[in-house]
């Protein structure tokens, strides 16, 4: 075999070994707990439901809220209250609001008319909805999410038998193009296998784990880290979140919303990539080494398999080095069709994209990494964020060691 065959050799079985890794971490994934199956119809130890807060933050979100809203006040859970803050929109959010709090006692709506000094409209919103909130538990949702029937019910009921003081319910995409489903299966595919939510009950390991669409914490654990504050400026504030309750010492735990949870993440496959430019640089820290990462590891572990595959099959040498990329294509394929099923009511034939899927989020955290120094900031829902200040106000990883991190 000659140099540059041999390299090829080497260079797949590395990246067969990821590929297992990643199937056998997506299987330990696959044993998270189900909120479909959590009991709906008995209160928690003590007889008692606890009071619940849902705080929605809403921007300029009358294509969505309403039906966001509406699926809130439907739930049937015993005590509970939805706290809305109006974000300085310019739309009929405001008066959407307005108009479903006028018929649902349960819900108040708050706004907001000026953003303080080093906070992000969304981080602030919700560190006004959480003091405006009185349950014990408050739940953190956002304003194009959408809850099935008995969701609230399990989902506390959950929490409070494990004993959480953090919960984690990863929603459902709706995502009705294949492209699209096979996009954001394979983000969410990446982002619990990167945070080994798989993990949250070793003490001391460097999991965490943390969702916009649904993040269920104990009030009282959320006002000893001092609520939002130390998030204000973070972009990737729904993770980090779950990065500082943890190695705070909170009891976290991820489940699968089996559905009850869903979001419709971007309105298409092109959007769905647009939509991840603003946070891509911030959810790696703004570090370059963190963008090479990606935008070199991506491609060369979703593409060069199957490139190679193809070439070798053509060229009549398909040898064991091509052998090494069947497999490869096999496992991984196979992967992101399960996670389609998983995580975006797909059928499993998403995973034939992955070739394509890999080099496209690749594209993705380069151009965000980009895009974001070269403008020296980043504008979310209208307001410009300097990167200076960003930077200055994110909250790092090595910053919180895991000493105490709970099992």
């Amino acid at each position: 075999m000659d140099v540059p065959h041999t390299i090829a050799l080497v260079v797949l079985i590395a990246l067969l070994a990821v590929w297992v890794r990643f199937a056998w971490l997506f299987r330990r994934l696959a044993a998270l707990p189900d909120l479909r199956r959590q009991p709906a119809d008995a209160p928690p130890a003590g007889g008692v439901w606890p009071k619940l807060s849902v705080v929605v933050a809403c921007r300029n979100e009358a294509a969505s809220v309403r039906r966001a809203i509406a699926s809130l006040l439907a739930q049937d859970y015993p005590s509970y209250e939805v706290v809305a803050v109006d974000d300085r929109s310019e739309d009929a959010t405001g008066s959407i609001l307005r108009e479903l709090a006028a018929t649902h006692p349960a819900l108040r709506v708050a706004r907001v008319d000026v953003l303080p000094a080093g906070w992000l409209g969304k981080t602030n919103a919700m560190h006004q909805g959480a003091a405006a909130a009185t349950g014990e538990w408050i739940l953190f949702t956002d304003a194009d999410v959408l809850f099935a029937p008995g969701a609230l019910r399990r989902s506390v009921a959950w929490v409070e038998r494990e004993q959480l003081g953090h919960g984690v319910a990863t929603p459902h995409f709706i995502a009705p193009g294949w492209w699209e489903r096979a996009f954001v299966s394979l983000f969410g595919l990446l982002l619990l296998v990167a945070q080994r939510a798989d993990d949250l009950r070793r003490p001391g390991s460097r999991a965490y784990i943390g969702i916009g669409a649904f993040n269920l914490v104990r009030r009282e654990a959320y006002l000893r880290i001092g609520g939002h504050t130390r998030l204000r400026l973070e972009v990737a504030d729904d993770l980090k979140l779950g990065l500082v309750l943890r190695r705070s010492g909170v009891r976290q735990g991820c489940a699968d919303s089996g559905g009850l949870v869903s979001v419709r993440w971007q309105d298409g496959f092109v959007a769905s990539m647009r939509g991840l430019l603003k946070n891509f640089f911030a959810g790696v820290e703004y570090r370059w080494t963190g963008t090479a990462r990606v935008a070199i590891g991506l491609p060369l572990a979703t593409t060069f398999p199957a490139a190679y595959l193809v070439w070798a099959v053509g060229r009549g040498r398909l040898g064991l080095a091509g052998g090494v990329a069947a497999l490869i294509c096999l496992i991984s394929t196979a992967l992101l069709g399960a996670a389609a099923r998983r995580f975006a009511f797909g059928r499993g034939a998403e995973g034939l994209l992955l070739p394509v899927m890999g080099p496209c989020l690749a594209g993705v955290a380069l151009a965000s990494a980009v895009g974001t120094t070269w403008r020296r900031g980043i504008v979310w829902r209208g307001t410009r964020y300097a990167l200076a200040e960003l930077k200055a106000g994110a909250v790092s990883e090595a910053q919180w060691p895991t000493d105490s991190a709970p099992g």
